[in-house]
């Protein structure tokens, strides 16, 4: 015991009673068994709030190991769930293990004849039935007929506050009129429209000039969703929302001409948000001349080394508002290696379990950005654009208790993390970093203990959002 090395730990918060409950939690024998050896507080200012920062020392009893601990809490924006091949019980424990406290998932497009409250009646049911954590959903739009613009109402009073529409994929495309319609009655119930936004018509040119050339293969698949098609549709999309005075949310920005593309629309008065996506920000196009490239078939595609260093400065000067993982857990046996032909290939790839350790370590390892920084990309940006904060994204009396504690000396490799679905696949498997989750709390309930998780508290998971006022 004499002989054990302390553990520095740096809490920051603005509130002085949460941050004394907090280490009290830490040192409680119950939980960890560590005893507090100093406590030692000074003021900073982070933006342009004053907050407290304690640099806590503690040790562990007998024989524990010793780590330093960050404290964060994590917000995946962007996961289809259930769509794929996991199941909520399954993909929530992968990305509470990982240090995701709370995921934003996708109410499925309405089949024909369904009901938009229907539709999301149903996802919120499914939530409720076996999440670990807390989901919020974005209801997916591909109608705009009467009965949806009259349901968005009644699901925007549910808690769903923002949406997801499509200006690709036929089955279910929306046309600028269609947006424009749907814009319309969200913004006007305090909502929040996104897109995936690439233009239908470029990419059906681009591939078709690549079947033409004989250029069907996985190397050439970037090729076949240029970033004209991406920054076309943002310009498109961002110049309804100045006309309808409508908020704007663009799911996954890949690269520099995109993000661009929203920068340029808040220079002219848009509220546009931009959130892209791990596998944006580690990875580039080289993936597709590399083994196994199959895995890093999704959309919009992975673009370069230079677009990925766009992204990492949008993350460190604010222009990027969010991460999400895109999760799309595909089974080997939807999504086959074998493939040759880009077009047999289902877009997507799972990445809900390592969201946290790999943003983690390119943020703060690679990229030198603050603990500050990761904090504001990780959760808090998120929660204050999409109507969760205070209540996530911020450690204050009155918020959630949603807490990460990182070990940033602990390593990792892609394959420790555990999957959200058997006989799946796994782009980040040779990845490798180091600054790992060892304690997770959920509301205040600890449900992973040095990187064990064990059965939550019970209760509805669904996560009910605030309108924009």
């Amino acid at each position: 015991m004499a002989g054990a090395t302390p553990i520095d730990l740096l809490v920051v918060t603005v509130d002085r009673r949460l941050l004394d409950q907090l280490i009290q939690l830490l040192v409680a024998p119950r939980s960890h068994g560590l005893k507090l050896l100093s406590c030692v507080q000074t003021w900073s200012t982070i933006g342009q709030q004053r907050t407290i920062v304690k640099h806590v020392r503690i040790r562990a009893a007998g024989n524990q190991p010793c780590w330093r601990a960050q404290v964060s809490r994590g917000i995946d924006t962007h996961v289809d769930m259930p769509q794929t091949e996991d199941s909520f019980g399954q993909a929530t424990r992968a990305a509470v293990l990982g240090g995701t406290t709370t995921l934003i998932d996708f109410v499925p497009p309405m089949a024909p004849g369904q009901r938009l409250v229907e539709a999301v009646e149903n996802r919120i049911a499914a939530i409720n039935a076996s999440a670990v954590i807390d989901v919020g959903v974005h209801p997916m739009l591909n109608r705009a007929d009467d009965q949806v613009l009259t349901d968005i109402k009644t699901v925007i009073d549910l808690g769903c506050t923002s949406f997801k529409m499509f200006t690709t994929y036929p089955e279910n495309l929306v046309t600028d009129g269609d947006a424009w319609r749907l814009m319309r009655a969200i913004s006007d119930h305090g909502g929040l429209p996104g897109f995936h936004a690439e233009n239908h018509t470029i990419l059906g040119e681009a591939q078709r000039e690549l079947v033409d050339q004989g250029r069907t293969g996985i190397a050439d698949f970037a090729a076949s969703r240029p970033a004209l098609a991406e920054t076309t549709a943002i310009n498109t999309l961002c110049l309804l929302a100045k006309e309808l005075g409508s908020p704007i949310w663009i799911f996954h920005v890949s690269g520099a001409a995109a993000l661009r593309a929203v920068t340029d629309a808040r220079a002219i008065g848009v509220e546009a948000y931009a959130e892209t996506c791990t596998h944006y920000l580690t990875f580039d196009d080289t993936v597709f001349t590399g083994p196994e490239p199959w895995r890093y078939v999704l959309s919009p595609p992975i673009r370069s080394r230079a677009d990925q260093a766009m992204l990492w400065d949008g993350v460190a000067n604010g222009t990027v508002q969010a991460v999400g993982s895109d999760h799309n857990a595909y089974s080997l046996t939807t999504k086959r290696p074998t493939a040759t032909d880009f077009r047999e290939l289902p877009l997507g790839a799972p990445g809900v379990q390592i969201r946290t350790p790999m943003l983690w370590h390119q943020a703060v390892n690679v990229h030198g950005l603050s603990v500050g920084t990761f904090t504001e990309i990780s959760a808090e940006r998120a929660a204050r654009a999409l109507g969760m904060f205070p209540r996530k994204g911020a450690i204050r009396v009155g918020s959630d208790a949603d807490l990460v504690l990182i070990d940033p000396t602990a390593s990792w490799q892609g394959t420790d993390l555990e999957p959200s679905v058997d006989n799946s696949f796994d782009p980040y498997a040779d990845e490798h970093g180091r600054g790992r989750p060892r304690h997770v709390l959920s509301r205040g309930h600890q449900i992973v203990r040095d990187g064990e998780f064990f059965a939550p508290q019970g209760g509805d998971r669904f996560l009910p959002r605030s309108p924009r006022s």
